[in-house]
């Protein structure tokens, strides 16, 4: 299984600019995490919102920031439920990304638990025992890239600064959007 694919985005640079100046409110609201509509970008980051926009094939499910606190962690965690897990994200980072790590673990079936484990207590999969996990991969997320978050994953920031990621995420249906390829023309981006 590929866990991640790095894009190279031609003008990231300016797309990143775009979202610091964008976000910077609520950056210093110190929100774990906070959504906003696709539409959004349109207005507070066009670059952004025309890349995605010309490139998607299916509409946009959700865009949430992550923001990880100076020398924290994401605990190992998937995303959904263990029958129903959220398959893919487009993460783009934007501050504190260049000394931090997501992880990808194989973990056992019987090790994950279905409760009100999700932020604000939403239902979601929590891991059991962590001393079961098992690394399995890593990457450093400094440019826009798909992420499986389908698989137990964490975050581990080991900078003095707090950690800025925008996630956007896909519908998925079955088998259909558990590919990178399956939501955005990836061509020209290798």
């Amino acid at each position: 299984m590929i866990f991640y694919k790095k894009l190279n985005v031609e003008n990231f640079d300016l797309i990143r600019d775009e979202l610091i100046r964008a976000t910077v409110d609520d950056i210093a609201k110190g929100l774990r995490f906070w959504d906003v509509p696709f539409a959004w970008f349109k207005d507070a980051a066009p670059l952004l919102h025309e890349f995605v926009d010309s490139r998607k094939k299916i509409p946009i499910r959700l865009c949430r920031f992550y923001l990880t606190p100076k020398y924290d962690v994401l605990i190992p965690h998937l995303d959904g439920l263990t029958n129903n897990r959220s398959p893919i994200g487009l993460n783009i980072p934007i501050i504190g990304y260049e000394n931090t790590t997501m992880d990808w673990y194989d973990c056992p079936d019987d090790n994950l638990i279905d409760g009100k484990y999700g932020f604000n207590n939403i239902t979601a999969s929590r891991v059991v025992d962590f001393t079961k996990l098992t690394k399995v991969d890593t990457a450093i997320i400094d440019c826009p890239t798909f992420v499986r978050t389908d698989v137990v994953h964490g975050v581990q920031n080991f900078n003095s600064s707090q950690r800025l990621v925008l996630s956007i995420r896909f519908p998925y249906v079955g088998t259909f959007g558990k590919q990178f390829e399956d939501v955005m023309e990836l061509s020209g981006l290798d």
